[in-house]
């Protein structure tokens, strides 16, 4: 069973607020924790994640930002939206 957070209520709060604002975007966008990452921990200057689904899992690997160069979808930006954390590869 999973519990809550409590750490950042306020922040958390005025989220919930902004996605009660826009009930289109619930669906397609989540608030998330970098905690796993923060863990490892991935130096997201160096590294970028990109993520591939495998039946039904969602596996994510962390490479060098250099050695990347495909088409890329971001799935997860930086808290301003200056950087791209984590994406996918494009459809061709």
């Amino acid at each position: 069973m999973a519990c809550m957070p409590t750490e950042d209520v306020e922040f958390r709060r005025a989220i919930k607020e902004v996605f009660l604002g826009y009930p289109e975007a619930q669906g397609k966008y989540a608030l998330s924790s970098l905690a796993l990452e923060n863990r490892i921990p991935v130096d997201f200057d160096k590294k970028i994640g990109v993520s591939r689904v495998e039946g039904d899992k969602i596996i994510t690997e962390f490479k060098d930002r250099k050695s990347v160069v495909r088409m890329q979808i971001c799935l997860k930006w930086s808290f301003d939206y200056t950087e791209c954390l984590n994406w996918e590869e494009a459809p061709e």
